[in-house]
């Protein structure tokens, strides 16, 4: 008796409801055939829900084949789990080369040790190349009809899409209506922030009294930042664009003109407010918080009520600005920038300091590489050897033509799905190609590592001068070799503030080159800072520089061995 795996589809999460194509649907007559069959069904593989691919979520669709339920079917298939895949349709498995070419690979790896049954189709391994194809064409037949119903309700003033507009208004029969509990909000934050109140003081009068936004529990300024921005409130008039086309829908507008205008003056009013703004930072955009969210810079002048007058600079998470709400008892709300900076300098130092620390962590980077390449060379090799074996079926279906056993309309929709299909195949053969060249370049970096280390450590001294301390010669000297004339719009009146910058410019150079991340956590007490800087190599580094203290800093230079280490 035959051992049975089901797979099941559908493109999307509200499709998942549609009894059309829907899961259960699937799954029963699935069921139903392995029944009839005297299949045994060992596994069920679904794919509905929404994935996370490069930090962004996907649709399961059938054009993709990263998809969770159908990637751990076919290892599941090469582990020979089963001897029979059964689905709905062939279009429930893969639509388009690039998904079914897994899928062919293993049906010729395991040959007539797996089967594949359709409940609604026929399947014939044969055609398997075109009717993909056939499926990438329907695809986009479906996208252009999509298309141009969706133009021709925007020529008419209708909204397209599902339930989902503009907070303020609701959709009634394909026009916007005004939503009235929503304008009321919409009118509320027009008025606080004319009165005064930033976006963050009404995200907290709003939850604060218990305002529910269209999604989520809490109000966030991104959202009362898109309300404060869209003018249609004001005009009647929505502007959307499709396929590089602007159209216009009518909406009923819910603010008066004047107050749009009102807002405008503030907004341009509290975009050029003086502020004292600290830039020398010298790790800026590389500081994170322990708690996963990155730190932006500020400055601060708090003291100036008791007569000082100096700037302070600072990192400080964003959650705390973002979404108080959430912030874990990790997170560190700020970190005195200069003791980051200094901190993270001086760990630049002792790592340059050590001529064979990256040496070794270059030839540990290498042999990884070089495994990766010998992957990417056999994944380029099977790729030409499946182009090749496209060129002989597209001289078979000519000949076939030839001889009268296909007709020439046959002849040439086979030809252009094949020619869709090796078109594919190319671009995916060029792209491994590709890689491979840049695996092989790779080998010039221990050299470059031993060099840079070298120049770096000759200049440290250079860079950590006191100025103060040189002649005017040498001054000029040292702003000659740093290109510090680059910086004379920005300081025109003082060539040492010009001198001062180039050697800051110099130092964040040599810092992004071998620090990737900073994170800043909270110390044993609560009050002192962990900084760990993280290099963009895999190390292991040596004792010494796994702990140095700082001021009331405790530091943990330690590299985490979890963290994937990359070679820019």
């Amino acid at each position: 008796m035959k051992r049975a795996a089901i797979y099941a589809r559908v493109s999307s999460e509200r499709q998942a409801a549609d009894d059309r194509v829907s899961i259960e649907v699937q799954l029963a007559d699935c069921e139903a055939s392995c029944k009839e069959k005297g299949f045994i069904v060992v596994d069920r593989y679904v794919d509905r829900e929404k994935y996370r691919v490069r930090g962004r979520l996907v649709q399961p669709s059938g054009q993709r084949k990263d998809r969770p339920q159908y990637r751990k079917m076919l290892k599941d298939a090469l582990k020979g789990k089963f001897d029979v895949i059964v689905a709905w349709k062939e279009d429930r498995l893969y639509r388009g080369m690039y998904a079914a070419m897994p899928f062919s690979e293993i049906l010729d790896e395991l040959g007539r040790k797996l089967h594949i049954e359709l409940v609604k189709e026929t399947f014939d391994h044969r055609m398997l190349g075109i009717k993909a194809a056939m499926g990438k064409i329907e695809l986009d037949n479906i996208r252009e009809r999509m298309m141009m119903g969706r133009k021709a309700r925007l020529q008419k003033g209708e909204v397209p899409g599902g339930d989902q507009v503009k907070y303020g208004y609701k959709k009634v029969k394909k026009r916007l209506a005004t939503h009235e509990e929503e304008a009321k909000i919409v009118n509320k934050i027009f008025e606080w922030y004319i009165a005064g109140c930033n976006n963050m003081q009404i995200r907290r009068k709003l939850n604060g009294l218990g305002v529910p936004p269209r999604r989520g529990k809490l109000w966030a300024k991104p959202t009362i930042e898109t309300i404060l921005t869209t003018e249609a409130y004001a005009t009647g008039k929505l502007f959307t664009t499709l396929d590089g086309e602007t159209f216009t829908i009518p909406c009923p507008p819910i603010i008066s003109e004047q107050t749009w205008r009102k807002a405008q003056k503030v907004r341009k009013r509290n975009r050029f407010v003086a502020r004292n703004v600290k830039e020398d930072y010298l790790c800026v955009g590389l500081v994170y918080c322990a708690c996963g969210w990155k730190c932006q810079t500020r400055a601060s002048a708090s003291n100036r009520k008791r007569g000082y007058d100096k700037v302070s600079g600072y990192y400080v998470c964003q959650r705390r600005t973002v979404n108080p709400e959430s912030m874990p008892p990790d997170c560190v709300y700020s970190t005195g920038s200069q003791k980051v900076d200094d901190h993270v300098w001086d760990f630049v130092k002792r790592v340059c300091k050590e001529s064979t620390l990256l040496e070794r962590a270059i030839e540990k980077k290498l042999a990884k590489l070089e495994a990766k390449q010998g992957d990417l060379e056999a994944e380029a090799n099977r790729l030409q050897q499946y182009l090749d074996k496209l060129a002989t079926e597209r001289q078979w279906i000519i000949t076939q033509a030839r001889k009268g056993a296909i007709t020439e309309k046959d002849m040439e929709m086979q030809l252009a799905t094949l020619q869709l299909e090796e078109t594919s195949m190319r671009r995916e053969l060029e792209e491994r190609v590709a890689s491979v060249a840049a695996r092989k370049q790779a080998e010039a970096l221990s050299d470059w590592a031993s060099r840079y280390l070298s120049d770096v450590h000759a200049g440290m001294e250079a860079l950590d001068v006191e100025l103060e301390t040189l002649t005017k010669v040498q001054q000029q000297e040292l702003a000659t070799e740093l290109g510090a004339w680059r910086f004379e719009k920005r300081f025109p009146d003082s060539k040492l503030a010009q001198l001062r910058w180039a050697i800051l410019e110099e130092k964040r150079r040599t810092v992004r080159t071998l620090i990737r991340r900073v994170t800043v956590g909270k110390g044993n007490n609560g009050k002192k800072r962990k900084i760990r800087p993280l290099l963009t190599l895999e190390v292991e580094l040596p004792h010494e520089l796994q702990s140095l203290a700082y001021g009331d800093q405790s530091p943990d230079y330690k590299v985490s061995q979890d963290d994937e280490m990359v070679i820019e």
